[in-house]
């Protein structure tokens, strides 16, 4: 029997990550998805130039990256009207940030699933 093909296959999916078993991890189910990685990227100031320089479809996005917030990525992200969802264990509704996905930390891969499945349709919608 042989699967359907997911929607997922061939998404560029920035991730900006600093914890390195948590980035392992979502390479791993972002990869089992069809999704192709773009860093992922641990610090700041890579994120940042990746966010500028590379071709990605959504992101994934650690609110703080090795002590640093990450505001200055989800501003490159939003400014460019991509889909991202912003992976926290404390996001603050009242911090600005609007993202098209909130995933709680930590989350599962049926979550992180479901949350690129609507960062897609947010793709789709905009395009």
């Amino acid at each position: 029997m042989s699967e359907e093909p997911s929607s997922l296959n061939g998404m560029r999916v920035l991730v900006a990550e600093d914890e390195f078993l948590v980035s392992m991890l979502l390479e791993e189910m972002l990869a089992d998805l069809g999704c192709e990685v773009v860093g992922p990227y641990a610090t700041l100031s890579a994120a940042l130039d990746g966010a500028r320089k590379e071709a990605f479809d959504v992101a994934v996005i650690d609110l703080n990256l090795a002590g640093e917030k990450a505001d200055p990525i989800i501003a490159e992200v939003a400014a460019r009207e991509i889909p991202l969802a912003i992976a926290s264990g404390g996001y603050d509704a009242a911090s600005g940030h609007r993202p098209t996905v909130l995933l709680d930390k930590p989350y599962s891969s049926a979550q992180l699933e479901r949350a690129m499945q609507v960062l897609r349709e947010a793709l789709d919608a905009g395009e």
